[in-house]
């Protein structure tokens, strides 16, 4: 029995609102789910799983009818639906009343409850939530049902307060554990308990790569495999600064790494090393540049230490550089020093701005 499992589509989703490339990203997740779609019709996937949050809030009922048609698109593959966090079952919700096509299967309970699916001998176990949070054991201990050959759980959550789970006490149970909720793809256990990912990064810091799940079941076990979708996706690329560099400089330098990028991923720009104590950086030109979404200072002030020593003889200030110049751990020595005299400094009033 061949599965595609897919988890936080987030449909509806603006995602870097205000950023140039804004809306195409929230035309791309859509596009993204509809490519799924396809996969299933060309894959001939006997199911498609979906772990919840396929919206990103409460869908509107022509938001429904567009996925509606896409599901009739491959009536051969079986759908079974959860709603998660996001989209849950609001009590006016479009969800609870609309009449999906045939082989669709949307879970409404807000317990555990079976779809039997005849066709391909599969028991599907899932629930839905009912509120923005629930912090139920839903999933708990489940005894195998014996009236089919393959039995899977469809599950959201895994913190604490979104159906908590452990993902060693599911394997007795299951053939397969489909979940959704953390978007970072991941096997909790191999080839047995999954956690999709999101299907796209919907937020900037969803780092790493992003797409959907392909597993197989048979007499002999469960196998699966990971396929990235690379609409998008955002990396951390680190400038390195040196006390040399101009401001400048530093955006010719971003402007070099940032060219290395392939189409589809975003930056956040991460400043890091030890700047002209003088400098200011310039980050609002650095975060104009193509496809950049944040630019994060890490940056040191490099301080002239003799000649703030000579300045300030006799003081606490000279007396501090002394002491950690010596200090035996030249890294923390080093950080300590710059953290310490930027303090005594700001206190003086002498004080540098960046």
């Amino acid at each position: 029995m061949r599965f595609i499992h897919i988890a936080d589509v987030h449909l509806g989703v603006t995602p870097d609102a205000g950023m140039p490339w804004s809306e195409k990203r929230g035309k791309d997740i859509w596009n993204s789910f509809h490519m799924v779609l396809e996969e299933a019709r060309r894959q001939q996937a006997d199911l498609l799983l979906i772990a919840g949050d396929l919206f990103h809030r409460q869908p509107l009922k022509r938001e429904l009818k567009e996925v509606a048609a896409g599901f009739a698109a491959i009536p051969d593959t079986e759908i079974v639906l959860i709603a998660g966090n996001h989209d849950y079952l609001h009590p006016k919700s479009y969800y609870r009343t609309f009449a999906w096509p045939d082989n669709v299967h949307f879970i409404l309970n807000k317990d555990l409850t079976p779809v039997h699916l005849e066709r391909i001998h599969t028991t599907v176990w899932g629930c839905s939530f009912w509120d923005k949070e629930d912090d139920r054991a839903v999933y708990g201990k489940h005894q195998r049902q014996m009236d089919s050959e393959f039995q899977i759980l469809l599950g959201h959550g895994g913190d604490d307060r979104h159906h908590p789970f452990r993902a060693n006490e599911l394997t007795a149970g299951y053939d397969y554990a489909a979940f959704g909720h953390i978007h970072k793809a991941a096997q909790l256990i191999p080839n047995r308990v999954v956690m999709a990912g999101s299907l796209e990064p919907t937020d900037c810091n969803d780092f790493g790569p992003h797409g959907f799940w392909i597993g197989e079941l048979t007499e002999a076990g469960c196998r699966v495999s990971f396929y990235p979708i690379k609409k998008c996706e955002y990396i951390r690329q680190e400038l390195p600064v040196t006390p040399e560099m101009s401001a400048y400089a530093m955006v010719g330098l971003a402007q070099q790494e940032l060219a290395k990028r392939a189409p589809y991923q975003i930056s956040h720009l991460v400043l890091r090393g030890y700047r002209d104590a003088d400098i200011v950086l310039p980050v609002q030109e650095l975060a104009q540049l193509n496809r950049v979404v944040r630019v994060v200072d890490e940056t040191e002030p490099d301080y002239p230490f003799d000649q703030l020593k000579q300045r300030y003889d006799g003081t606490l200030l000279a007396q501090y550089i002394e002491t950690l110049e010596a200090y035996p751990d030249a890294a923390s020595g080093r950080k300590a020093l710059y953290y310490g005299v930027q303090a005594m400094l700001n206190a003086m009033g002498e004080g540098q701005e960046t």
